[in-house]
């Protein structure tokens, strides 16, 4: 009797669907039903891949095509599955037929690029991707695969201007994929201004936040200079306000930065003091001090008073102001270390080395200052003790001394260890950019790096001097001849004007 029930029921209940609704090429489309047994296994196969694991996915996937289906996209992760773990015949083979059965088909097509691309191909493997694009042009997979692959093969730019290209004239669909993409692409190549074309794509962007956000990439990847014109347009947010001002500062565009300061609101700047100490930065003490006369007493402003009387060089009154920042205050350390400099200005060393006895060793920046006061001695090998060249803060601070005591090979060895993320100093990131091209021979790029380096930051003129040698290496005698005449007459340190002096007359090592 229950037997008979069943039946009816079965006879009763609706067929299986012979199509379902799926997204196929990035479009919605009817497609052969999947049985509930190789969904699972497909389900099974697609996390066993996520986790690397590609032998058991293959299995997983090549058990879910035993049911009976034909679908393509079964077939073409099974047969990228059989790729990933070794099993490239069989690739190709499951590949094949899908091609047969989808001659048209854009999941296909970007299949058989990516299997291209991974045995090393890519050449073949953007002629694949190409034709999936035709078969698909609103899809993203494949113009992002053409974008990653035009990567690998060294055209970032050209990468970057597809993808801007597929975002701004495909509306219909999501190319939030496509825009993360371009996004990283941006931000490996220290493309800033892309950074902010693929920030401002997204919809309900801020302006503000995009500016900012290309800013820093900016000023990490040592464009001063770009930094700031990326944000001049907002300089008005005032979070942003400060970092324009660092960026200015940076580039060497002061003026600018003063003028901004003279009719700035301190309270836009974070209050009287953070505006005081950008006063100071730009040279302009007396107008810091007298912002600080007003300001409430605290160790903070008792540093910035000495900071500025420091640069206005009464170095007496610095002194007395720098001694009274109390111990354990935020800013003693920084205290010791300007009233070090104070007493060095007076050619009081050992009053220099005693202000320092009392800030702790450990900190990199006294290390750095007591490193100066033994050179000052000559005695380079005192100061080299201080550092372990095993940590890359430290190998900065080698490569620095080495050029300060005219070991100019050295610091050049020493510039070309340091990563780009070990300093957010931008003349440690031009330096070491360079220093890292110039080892491996390639003078063009490394003198093009110090040519934007030394056009926003004059002053470096050990950079300007190093660019003088990287352009005589190059063969660009001229424009190390002239560029080394220009710089001479600024150069007041003995050792290095020997060095520009040597190189000029073509006797440098």
């Amino acid at each position: 009797m229950v037997s008979i029930i069943l039946l009816g029921v079965a006879a009763c209940a609706p067929p299986l669907p012979r199509t379902v609704p799926r997204v196929v090429d990035g479009q919605v489309e009817e497609g052969p039903f999947i049985s509930p047994y190789a969904y699972e296994w497909f389900i099974e196969g697609e996390v066993s891949a996520a986790k690397g694991e590609h032998d058991d996915a293959a299995i997983a996937l090549e058990t879910a095509t035993a049911a009976p289906s034909d679908d393509v996209l079964l077939m073409t992760r099974l047969a990228e599955e059989y790729e990933m773990s070794g099993a490239s015949r069989r690739a190709d083979r499951t590949l094949a037929l899908a091609r047969r059965n989808y001659p048209e088909s854009a999941q296909v097509a970007l299949t058989e690029g990516r299997i291209k691309r991974h045995r090393g191909g890519l050449d073949e493997a953007m002629t694949s991707f190409l034709e999936a694009k035709r078969f698909a042009p609103k899809w993203e997979e494949p113009v992002i695969a053409l974008a990653e692959t035009l990567r690998v093969q060294g055209h970032p730019l050209r990468a970057s201007a597809l993808l801007i290209e597929y975002i701004t004239t495909t509306y219909e669909t999501n190319t939030e994929g496509a825009r993360r993409v371009l996004i990283d692409l941006a931000r490996s190549g220290g493309d800033a201004e892309t950074l902010q074309r693929a920030l401002a794509l997204a919809a309900g962007s801020n302006a503000e936040r995009e500016a900012l956000l290309a800013a820093e990439l900016a000023f990490d990847t040592g464009q001063p200079a770009l930094a700031a014109r990326l944000l001049a347009s907002t300089v008005g947010a005032p979070e942003n306000q400060v970092f324009w001002l660092r960026a200015l500062m940076a580039s060497g565009d002061r003026q600018t930065a003063r003028d901004f300061l003279a009719s700035a609101n301190s309270e836009q700047l974070g209050g009287l003091v953070p505006h005081a100490e950008i006063f100071i930065e730009v040279d302009e003490p007396d107008r810091a001090l007298d912002l600080l006369q007003t300001a409430a007493a605290s160790p903070r402003v008792q540093y910035a008073k000495g900071m500025a009387l420091l640069e206005r060089g009464d170095y007496l009154a610095a002194s007395r102001a720098l001694s009274d920042v109390p111990h354990g205050s935020s800013t003693f350390e920084a205290a010791r270390i300007a009233l070090a400099e104070s007493s060095e200005a007076q050619r009081r060393t050992g009053a220099a080395a005693e202000a320092l006895s009392l800030a702790p060793h450990d900190s990199l920046a006294v290390r750095v200052k007591l490193a100066e006061l033994y050179l000052a001695e000559g005695d380079l090998r005192a100061g080299l003790r201080l550092f372990d060249a095993k940590l890359a803060a430290d190998r900065v601070a080698v490569a620095t001394l080495f050029e300060r005591a005219g070991h100019y090979q050295e610091a050049a060895a020493y510039y070309a260890t340091v990563k780009a993320s070990a300093s957010e100093d931008p003349r440690i990131h031009a330096r070491a950019a360079a220093e890292r091209l110039a080892a491996r021979g390639l003078y063009g790029p490394a003198t093009t790096i110090l040519e934007r380096w030394t056009a926003t930051a004059p002053d470096d003129l050990y950079a300007r001097v190093r660019l003088v040698e990287l352009l005589q290496k190059a063969d660009q005698h001229e424009a190390a001849t002239e560029k080394g005449l220009v710089t001479l007459p600024f150069v007041d340190d003995p050792l290095l004007r020997e060095r520009l002096v040597a190189i000029l007359s073509h006797q440098a090592d």
